[in-house]
Parts: C-alpha cells; sequence; structure tokens
C-alpha cells in the first residue's frame, strides 16, 4: 500500500478543527469574566477583612498592626487659645531690662504672633563657647522670673554668623547656635518658667534677612544672638482617655 503524503494532511487536518472551535469558546469565555471583572468593584473593608483572617490564619505570630487616626490624636492632644497681650507684655519687659547692663541691650519687637526678645550673644558667651557666663545667667534669671507665671508658649532660637566656628567642641556653627539656646533655655526654667520650652538653632541661615540699611559688622553683631521668642498663644493639654481604645 503506497503512503499518500496529502491525503494523510487532510485526515490530520479534518481530525483537529474542533481545536479551533474550543480554543475560540475559551477565548468568548476568557472575555466574559474580563467584562464581569471590569464591571464589579471590590468592597475595602470586606477585603482588608479577609486579608487580616488570611494573615492571621497563615502567620499566627506577625503582630497586629492598628491603624490610628493620628490627625484627629494630634488635635486632641493640642489646643490652642490666646495668652496674655504681647503689647502688654512687651511694656513689662521694657521696664524689667532697662536697668540690667546686658538686657538694656538686647532688643524687644513685636511681630505679628510673637514677642522677640533679641539677646547679643557677645555680651553672654565666649567666642566659640556655649556657657554662659555669670553676668549673663544672672540677667536671664530675671528674665526667667518675670516669666514665672506666664503660660504663652516660649520658644529659644539661636543663630551665628557667617564665620566658621572655631575649636573641636562644635562642627559647624548650627550646633553652636543650638546648644547655646539650650544654655539659655535652662537658665529661663531654673529661673521658674514651668512649661515646656522649645528650642532651636538656626545658625547664620537668617543672616541674609539682616537689614543692609545697617553696617556689616553691625549685621555680624545682630546675627550673633539668641531670641526668645514668646508666642500670644497658650498650649492646653487634653485628656486622651479612651482614645486609644
Amino acid at each position: 500500500m503506497n503512503f499518500d503524503p496529502l491525503k494523510e494532511f487532510e485526515i490530520q487536518k479534518n481530525n483537529s478543527g474542533w481545536m479551533v472551535i474550543f480554543a475560540d469558546l475559551l477565548a468568548l469565555i476568557l472575555t466574559f469574566f474580563v467584562l464581569l471583572y471590569s464591571m464589579s468593584s471590590i468592597k475595602l473593608p470586606e477585603w482588608k477583612a479577609v486579608v487580616a483572617s488570611l494573615s492571621f490564619h497563615l502567620n499566627p505570630e506577625r503582630p497586629e498592626i492598628v491603624e490610628k487616626k493620628w490627625q484627629i490624636i494630634e488635635r486632641a492632644m493640642v489646643e490652642e487659645e490666646e495668652g496674655l497681650h504681647l503689647v502688654y507684655l512687651k511694656q513689662i519687659f521694657d521696664e524689667k531690662i532697662k536697668y540690667d547692663p546686658i538686657l538694656s541691650r538686647s532688643k524687644i519687637t513685636i511681630l505679628d504672633d510673637r514677642l522677640a526678645i533679641s539677646l547679643p550673644s557677645d555680651l553672654m558667651f565666649d567666642k566659640g563657647s556655649s556657657e554662659l557666663n555669670l553676668e549673663a545667667q544672672k540677667a536671664i534669671a530675671i528674665l526667667g522670673r518675670s516669666l514665672e507665671h506666664l503660660k504663652n508658649r516660649i520658644v529659644v532660637v539661636g543663630h551665628s554668623d557667617l564665620e566658621p566656628v572655631s575649636g573641636r567642641t562644635y562642627p559647624s556653627n548650627w550646633e553652636l547656635s543650638l546648644v547655646r539656646a539650650i544654655s539659655v533655655a535652662n537658665v529661663i526654667k531654673s529661673g521658674g518658667y514651668l512649661e515646656a520650652i522649645e528650642t532651636y538653632g538656626n545658625g547664620h541661615s537668617r543672616f541674609n534677612e539682616l537689614s543692609e540699611d545697617i553696617s556689616l559688622h553691625e549685621r555680624y553683631a545682630m546675627s550673633r544672638r539668641v531670641d526668645i521668642i514668646i508666642r500670644k498663644t497658650v498650649k492646653i493639654k487634653k485628656n486622651l482617655d479612651g482614645l486609644f481604645q
């Protein structure tokens, strides 16, 4: 019996025709399910519940992560209200500082929401040092006693000039200005102020904000200062009981 390749190919072609129909059917079914999925939406709470349940059963030792509404918590922790009027405070401090040799050299400025008492660092610290001299400690203690019953928020900010810091104690002016601010804040606290004091070090970052109408020598002198900033607001801490339940 002779083998006919063309006849054999026709037989195989006729026998595999069903596969084309089956492939078309699978394509239609797949398209149908894709259409159903695209028209549906996953309910997020139910999906999270499923994921949490699977995570617990597959890995029961995994610590539970509890989501908190931190913005609500932050609002609950701190609320602000008006403190003593800044103009009234300026009048008090003008009277307090005019007889002290160091405080009388300071500058008191009222801005939109704060009162700034700028203390000259040259009269309080040795060059490159963050340790207050004895006269400066006495002067700032006077301010601390004046602030003893004040509820307004207080911030202490250290500044420096453009000259690089000397010595090995502090790697840059930023660290030096920060530690100087902390030194002043500590004396204010020891003078009787009971509330928390925020401290910052700006280094020479605010040097260019000083007026160019004064001489460069005066700008350098003003840049080496420590600002005691009294905000017009008072922090009120609220009770957090039950918030984390």
